[in-house]
Parts: structure tokens; sequence; C-alpha cells
């Protein structure tokens, strides 16, 4: 029975309040209300922009830096392309080299091998490569630039790297001819050894060897380490020794080899290894 009270009565008010509201009976109760609630709605509004603007600025935020990030993987994306493409055409570059060398010297057998170490220690002029046992390199065998002139030889080996003593190691000693380029005749024989400078010094060069600047150095056989005629480097300068049987200069190396990359192993040369008496 309540029920069917109320929803006549609710109805009853409805019609009332649109009467009311028709004859505009009540503006001044509406007036009132706008009054009293406009500064709370727009407290409410003023603190809820800064709330809207710091989410608006977030997701903003997290779209930009996902595009940097997106740009970040590009650029490495690409940076890794050109690096693939430099070094591809490096080891072109190397490989045409090795082939030019292989035609210059038809009679030797040579092996490709890339540089990967150098020894950190500043008393010793020695380089890790990528080829050992397995590749059948051997101690002893010459090593020689890209260009074909002497860089060293194989001082140690393991199964698939190797060691590498540079011609400007202290330990190293190269028996060597001195070719003049001037009208003088014959040829100077000498011993070019290392002293860890970035040239080699040229000892027991006769005193009245017809030696000048600019004079090839190339290694001359004897002792059977080494093959002839392999370019070592020219002549920098020479240390005259008054009343003195020899004289010495100073030898700068034909090979970089500070900024070795790739090398040559000949590996169908055995060095004789002889013993002392």
């Amino acid at each position: 029975m309540r029920l069917l009270w109320w929803t006549p009565a609710v109805l009853a008010l409805s019609l009332f309040s649109i009467l009311l509201s028709e004859s505009r009976t009540i503006d001044p109760f509406q007036n009132l209300t706008l009054t009293v609630s406009a500064p709370v709605q727009t407290g409410i509004g003023d603190l809820a922009d800064p709330a809207a603007n710091f989410l608006e600025g977030v997701f903003k935020r997290g779209d930009v830096v996902r595009e940097n990030e997106r740009l970040r993987a590009e650029v490495e994306r690409l940076q890794a392309e050109l690096a693939g493409s430099e070094e591809a055409r490096r080891r072109l570059q190397d490989l045409e080299d090795a082939l030019d060398i292989r035609e210059s010297r038809p009679d030797d057998e040579l092996l490709l091998a890339d540089v990967i170490a150098q020894d950190p220690s500043g008393v010793k002029r020695v380089l890790a490569i990528n080829r050992g046992s397995s590749d059948g390199l051997d101690e002893g065998m010459v090593v020689l630039s890209k260009s074909g002139s002497l860089v060293g030889t194989v001082s140690q080996v393991l199964d698939d790297f190797s060691w590498l003593r540079l011609v400007s190691d202290p330990n190293s000693a190269v028996n060597v001819a001195v070719l003049p380029t001037s009208d003088a005749e014959g040829e100077a024989r000498g011993v070019a050894v290392g002293d860890l400078r970035s040239s080699l010094s040229l000892d027991l060069l006769p005193a009245d060897a017809p030696v000048a600047e600019g004079d090839f150095v190339t290694t001359s056989g004897l002792g059977g380490n080494y093959p002839p005629a392999l370019l070592v480097g020219s002549v920098q300068s020479v240390e005259e020794q008054p009343q003195a049987l020899t004289k010495r200069a100073r030898i700068e190396p034909a090979a970089e080899l500070s900024s070795l990359e790739t090398v040559l192993i000949i590996t169908n040369f055995l060095p004789a290894r002889l013993s002392g008496p």
C-alpha cells in the first residue's frame, strides 16, 4: 500500500517542481545555491588542474622517452651497419694487398692473420695473432706486413693463437744488407737490432761502408733465419765513430709496427735455427 501512495506522491512533487521552475519562483534559491557552490567548484577545478597537467605531462614525457629510445636504437643500428661496412671494406683491402704480395712472391706460401692483442708491459715488442699450430704455424716463421716488409718472427705457438716478436723487440737481431741509392758500388752488411724505440739500431757496419741516409735495408739471408731480400726499412741517420773499426746507423722500419692490424706469415720457409759453437 505504501508503494501505491509513494509513487503518486513522487510524481506530484516532480510536477510541482517543474511548475515552480517554469514560473521562475525558485530562481532566488537557484542563484543562492550557485553563489555558494561556484567558488567551491572553482577551487576544486583549480586543485584538479595541476594534477591533470601533471598526468598529461607524465604521459607526454613517457612518449618523449619512448621516442628518444627508439631514435637511439636506430642510431646504434646505423652505426653498427657502418662499422660492419668499414670492417668489410678493410678486410677486402687486406685480402687484395695479400694477393698482390702473393703474386710478387710466387714461391712463398703466405697465411693471412689478424692482430688481436699486444704486450702491455712496454718492455717487449710482441703481438698476438689469431693463427696457431692448427693452421700450420711453427716457431721461427717469418712475418711480413700486408705490404710485404719485414715485421718479425713467430716466437710462441699455441693451438689457435701465436705470439710474434717484432724486429723492434730488444731480443730481435736480423742480418741485413744496405743497398746504396747513390753511385757507391757494393753493399754493406750489418745487424739490425731492436731497442724498444720506433727505429732500429744498425750495428757492426764496417767503418768504410758506403752507407747514407735514405739507403734501403733488406735481409741478407745470412744465418738462415730469414730469406734474403725482404725489405726492413731505410737508413734514417748515420753515426760516425772516429778511430773505430765499425760505425752505427738508425733504420726507419718500412712496416708501421705500432699500428699493425693484419700480417702475413711465410709458412714454407723454416729457419735454420743454428746453434752456437
